[in-house]
């Protein structure tokens, strides 16, 4: 069976969970919020590796059928961007985790194991071959059981994600090496990386195509091919998540079998709420993707271009504000394990996707308006109906983003520039915006350093 809904343990939320509190988190996530899968979270993290063991014990003690109906699903760290040491001990962390449910349940808890930040299918083929290989030691030494542990490679680059298909290939010859003999495969597409790094447009515009191709290359392998789409509250993020937006982001984002279920939408909404959004996703999976044209390869090329340049701009203050924004993870910092954005021969440093967008929100912009330049430009040559033909829903986007835009705030802080830009993307779109009262007396203050949680409290969320 393939899960549903995943639950993480992304900091988007203003409540603060100790890696300490993962374990009861998980028990909590499968029998109150519905969640038939947990990501144990070891990118850039410093979760325990006792982690996914311990929550295999714990629900057997609660009489939780892990490995039947409930799973963790480790996400380890990609030895490309962290110590190759801490990769190996997230795949002991698996493997002693089976060891474990297969003891005591005769069940194997950790059946995928997903590999963030994929860029290249070298990676996909190292990682799947450690996991065999370290798989089929254990098992035979233990003599238990050995069913293969599949790599879910996490694609959270717009540029990468339009070649989808061949990390999909990848992963399959490489299981097809050691006669694997499996009847499906899963696929994880990263909205906020994507978006970081190539802004909304772009990032969504990779996605919708991704899953399209996904549905051709499934017909090819005839291979029953399982999306997993990762994305939060704020519709920079996805949406997915958010109360008010998930409605339309689960029509722009059709073709998932699985979603994540962030922090936030559990902690920062109403429980009312969170079952909407429940409920709202788990009829949705499973939907037929969206046509697209190879055309729009050009538009994200276009939008990622224009996007970065208008980031480049700011990214200084961006990232002197990002230093203030809490964490409620005990992730690495981001000054340790950040994110970059290529831009001609630049390397820009961003915080990760997190913490970058609500480092925007401080700044007054959401950061879903910095495609500004890319709607205006779009209008100029007469094709802004043809973007919104892909991405049908962008102005409800943009009118929920407006009640968060404050621009006096934003030219203060930033320049009158990019308000202009804002304000003239807003009136193509024919959007007034107009902030909430409370938000706007709040983000007027200053320092406002101490005001940020209760900033992200009134949107639901903290980036």
């Amino acid at each position: 069976m393939i899960p549903r809904l995943m639950c993480t343990q992304h900091p988007d939320s203003t409540v603060k969970i100790t890696a300490q509190e993962e374990v009861d988190e998980a028990i909590q996530s499968y029998t109150m919020y519905g969640c038939d899968e947990i990501m144990s979270d070891y990118e850039g993290k410093l979760t325990p590796y006792a982690q996914p063991k311990d929550i295999v014990m714990k629900a057997k003690s609660l009489d939780i059928p892990i490995g039947e109906k409930f799973y963790v699903t480790p996400r380890i760290p990609n030895p490309r961007l962290e110590d190759f040491d801490r990769v190996s001990l997230t795949l002991e962390a698996a493997l002693i985790a089976n060891y474990y449910s297969y003891t005591y349940l005769g069940t194997q808890a950790v059946k995928w194991i997903i590999l963030p930040m994929t860029e290249t299918t070298d990676v996909i083929a190292l990682i799947q071959r450690l996991i065999i290989r370290k798989s089929r030691v254990l098992c035979e030494e233990m003599k238990i059981p050995c069913t293969v542990m599949q790599l879910i490679p996490l694609v959270e680059d717009s540029s990468r994600l339009i070649h989808i298909h061949e990390y999909i290939l990848s992963l399959y010859n490489i299981l097809n090496e050691f006669d694997a003999n499996l009847k499906d495969m899963r696929v994880f597409l990263g909205k906020s990386d994507a978006a970081t790094k190539s802004g909304h447009i772009a990032s969504a515009l990779s996605i919708i195509y991704a899953l399209q191709k996904i549905v051709e290359v499934d017909k090819e392998l005839d291979m029953d091919i399982k999306p997993i789409i990762g994305m939060g509250s704020p519709p920079f993020r996805g949406g997915i998540n958010n109360p008010k937006l998930v409605d339309i982001e689960v029509q722009q984002y059709m073709g998932f079998t699985t979603v994540t279920i962030q922090s936030a939408v559990r902690y920062d909404v109403t429980y009312t709420d969170y079952r909407k959004v429940q409920s709202t996703l788990l009829n949705n999976i499973g939907r037929v993707p969206r046509n697209v044209e190879p055309d729009v390869i050009k538009f994200i090329e276009d939008a990622t271009t224009m996007y970065r340049y208008l980031v480049a701009r700011y990214i200084n203050m961006v990232n002197r504000y990002a230093l203030n924004i809490p964490t409620t993870r005990d992730r690495i910092t981001w000054k340790e394990y950040g994110r970059t954005i290529v831009l001609d021969d630049k390397m820009l440093h961003t915080p990760r996707a997190i913490v970058y967008t609500a480092t925007w929100y401080v700044l007054g912009v959401p950061p879903l308006f910095l495609d500004a330049d890319f709607i205006i430009e779009a209008y100029k040559k007469d094709i802004i109906d043809y973007i919104i033909k892909y991405i049908p829903y962008i102005r409800k986007e943009w009118e929920y983003e407006a009640q968060f835009y404050v621009p006096h705030i934003a030219e203060k802080r930033l320049d009158k520039e990019i308000v202009l830009k804002i304000n003239n993307a807003m009136d193509i779109m024919g959007i007034k915006y107009e902030p909430i009262d409370l938000y706007e007396k709040l983000i007027e203050l200053t320092p406002v350093e101490p005001h940020i949680l209760s900033l992200a409290k009134i949107r639901g969320f903290l980036g």
